[in-house]
């Protein structure tokens, strides 16, 4: 019998993951060793170490953590990987935390966003911290989460799950500065096919602001305008497009 493939991707509440997420969409800047790391894991199955299973990616708002994440679930699934993405900010709504958690352990590669979103209340934690002794235990599991600050710095209500948490190699990602803004601009302009000069990069930052999610967002308006009108993205163009 041919052997069965591993299932696809699964998203929990009908997550669609931005299609332009990828690896090959994020500037690295100063976190090539995270990016290195998480290209490197989601190629290969989990190894014996606890410090092989878990991965801790912290950073500020709009430093690339759920870019890095989107990337890293894309490559395994390419690789025919069972994987699961969990949005905590999303699901801390649900009040029954084993009922989301319950068969995690099953998946090749779990990714949870924003785990820090639940980490204050006691129910999460319990639940949170009986899956990590699962995934333990299995060992073929990769878990990789995201946070704002590093695992010693995050408030955890159970101490027992907090020190678990800090058995993750752990990333902490540098923000990008306005060159490098620029450039991750360029590089996303490019993977769309379109070509961003670096007087156009630097105007949309000074006009538009500094937040790189804003500034993506306004790059897609900026392509759809485009396309459309089949006009090159020029300064006047992009003060046209945006009204600004």
């Amino acid at each position: 019998m041919p052997q069965q493939q591993p299932m696809p991707q699964q998203l929990p509440l009908q997550v669609q993951l931005p299609d332009d997420e990828l690896f090959a969409t994020f500037y690295r800047g100063q976190n090539s060793e995270a990016v290195d790391w998480l290209t490197q894991m989601a190629q290969r199955h989990a190894g014996p170490g606890k410090t092989d299973r878990f991965t801790w990616i912290s950073g500020p708002a709009a430093s690339g953590k759920s870019h890095l994440l989107h990337a890293t679930l894309a490559a395994a699934n390419h690789a025919n990987k069972k994987v699961m993405y969990l949005p905590f900010n999303e699901l801390q709504r649900i009040e029954d935390a084993a009922a989301v958690l319950e068969g995690m352990h099953h998946f090749d590669l779990l990714c949870i966003d924003d785990v820090d979103a639940v980490l204050d209340r006691a129910d999460w934690c319990f639940e949170l911290f009986a899956l990590i002794n699962r995934i333990t235990d299995e060992k073929t599991v990769r878990m990789v989460m995201t946070a704002s600050q590093a695992a010693a710095q995050t408030e955890v209500t159970l101490p027992d799950l907090k020190s678990r948490l800090q058995w993750s190699t752990a990333y902490q990602l540098t923000p990008l500065d306005d060159a490098d803004k620029a450039k991750a601009l360029s590089l996303r302009a490019g993977w769309r096919g379109l070509q961003l000069p670096a007087d156009v990069a630097q105007f949309m930052l000074h006009r538009l602001g500094r937040d790189m999610r804003e500034l993506l967002r306004y790059l897609n308006e900026l392509d759809t305008a485009s396309m459309a009108q089949q006009r090159r993205l020029t300064i006047p163009f992009v003060k046209q497009t945006l009204s600004i």
